[in-house]
């Protein structure tokens, strides 16, 4: 017995749907990276070939390599620092160019080959991280269009802030990318800026692309909940004993929770060794129907207890739901929001020892 993510793929298609909606006629790129955020890259992957998604997104060759794999009709832009070998140098693989060194890189790569790369160009617009200056883009642009080992797709930037509709810094940087497409007279050269919270909270800063990640898996990147969005991923986990706990007893390890009263006690079959934080000891919980029960105890790596003297029901528990149920407590939202945290830690956390069942 063990854990289980049930991936609702049809939940998949329908958040992408509602996205279209509200980016008019931009193009999107399904960020895909760190296994699809926990929810399995291939299968996610084939849904979204299959459902007219032409690129989708990744931050590793390694990534690169697991969907060139399986051999899905899709492109795949990489998103982070460009590493060219004989694997990923195909005609569906989209590079970013982060820098002047990144120019010659290609140059001297692609010559022997006499190979030619797509790439976008990533300008950092005050975010510092990956992606070249505002004071370089000129050179780097130039170059670019030079090379014909280089063939130009876009220009892009990402907001630090993109959840916060406040942010005077997230003004500073849409102007700066303004300024950067002024400077550019190729009509060929594809724009994008927003990400999720970006599409909610600046949509009319689309452009020609957006990246979306946390929402196409159903899960609002502005923390309130959005109906609109169905969670694509609900963890549950087997209850595999009862216990009759009585007062003054002792519960896991540490001894962490003495129970002030007694209590009927779940065993559940999961733990941190599936990905569920250590912070949930004595402070998160289980779903089940109506029913919200308390973590007691320390989550252990295979184990979590709970407190179900609430429950009235003439059954029997088989299975709880970790997270994104039907409960709105179990939206990774509220989850996020309790913990002073953000709902990705919890998808991408998910290890191999759960299983990932398709529905």
């Amino acid at each position: 017995m063990n854990s289980k993510a049930k991936i609702n793929l049809n939940h998949l298609v329908e958040n992408i749907n509602y996205l279209k909606l509200k980016v008019s006629n931009s193009e999107i790129f399904p960020v895909v990276k760190s296994n699809a955020y926990g929810h399995g890259v291939v299968e996610v992957v084939k849904k979204l070939s299959d459902n007219l998604i032409r690129t989708v997104c990744v931050a590793t060759n390694n990534e690169i390599i697991q969907i060139l794999n399986e051999d899905i009709k899709i492109d795949i832009f990489h998103l982070g620092k460009i590493v060219l070998n004989d694997n990923v140098m195909r005609k569906n693989i989209i590079f970013t160019i982060n820098s002047l060194k990144d120019i010659n890189y290609i140059n001297e790569k692609c010559s022997k080959k006499k190979y030619q790369v797509r790439c976008h160009i990533k300008v950092d617009t005050g975010m510092k991280r990956l992606g070249c200056e505002i004071s370089e883009f000129k050179d780097i642009y130039e170059l670019a269009l030079e090379s014909k080992y280089i063939r130009l797709e876009g220009v892009y930037s990402h907001l630090s802030s993109a959840d916060d509709i406040k942010s005077s810094h997230n003004k500073k940087q849409i102007k700066l990318f303004h300024q950067i497409i002024n400077q550019i007279k190729n009509k060929n050269i594809k724009f994008h800026l927003l990400n999720s919270a970006g599409i909610f909270n600046y949509g009319k800063f689309s452009f020609d692309i957006v990246r979306t990640g946390l929402s196409i898996y159903g899960i609002s990147p502005n923390k309130k909940i959005d109906k609109n969005l169905k969670p694509v991923m609900k963890l549950t986990a087997p209850v595999v004993l009862f216990k009759n706990i009585k007062k003054g007893d002792k519960i896991g390890y540490g001894c962490s929770y003495t129970a002030n009263k007694n209590l009927k006690m779940a065993v559940i079959q999961c733990g941190y060794g599936d990905g569920i934080p250590l912070n949930f000891s004595n402070k998160g919980h289980v779903y089940y129907k109506n029913f919200i029960f308390p973590i007691i105890g320390r989550v252990s790596m295979d184990l979590i207890c709970v407190d179900i003297s609430t429950f009235n029901m003439n059954e029997e528990i088989k299975s709880v739901e970790i997270w994104g149920g039907d409960n709105k407590f179990s939206r990774l939202e509220k989850i996020a929001e309790k913990f002073k945290t953000i709902p990705y830690i919890y998808l991408t956390g998910l290890t191999n020892r759960v299983e990932r069942i398709y529905v």
